[in-house]
């Protein structure tokens, strides 16, 4: 895969972790306690805020991904892609919720979201509907 179909795949899990990680994140029972701490809005503009983060590890790992599965001619579609950043993103999240006591530092977050984050997309490039056999500047029909 070339560096702007690299890019791609960087942006598009970028995108699904902005758009989709504060809806996910709305619905898990710690939102309660967030919303109460910095009210409706300011809970919804942290969530987005580190959401963006965390798209940021999530779109490394999947390129990082993306970049050596190419070494052995696998190749990852944009909806393969966009699924597997919204499994990384539902996994993070609820796991965040299940063992927030026990992770502390920042650090040990982000390599847990990276290392999710390149599982999914590898796993995706293994499932018929995330792969494809050519290069990603192929021309479209019509």
């Amino acid at each position: 895969m070339n560096s702007f179909g690299t890019l791609k795949i960087f942006a598009t899990a970028l995108m699904v972790s902005v758009l989709a990680g504060p809806v996910i994140q709305r619905l898990l029972p710690d939102w309660a306690t967030l919303a109460e701490s910095v009210g409706s809005g300011g809970a919804w503009f942290a969530s987005i805020m580190y959401h963006i983060v965390y798209g940021i590890i999530i779109g490394a790992a999947a390129a990082l991904a993306v970049t050596l599965l190419g070494r052995f001619g696998k190749f990852l579609t944009l909806p393969g892609a966009a699924i597997a950043a919204l499994v990384t993103v539902v996994l993070f999240d609820a796991g965040f919720v299940l063992f927030k006591p026990k992770v502390e530092t920042f650090a040990w977050l982000a390599l847990i979201l990276a290392l999710i984050s390149f599982a999914a997309h590898t796993l995706m490039t293994f499932i018929p509907m995330g792969q494809h056999a050519g290069d990603d500047n192929r021309e479209l029909p019509g």
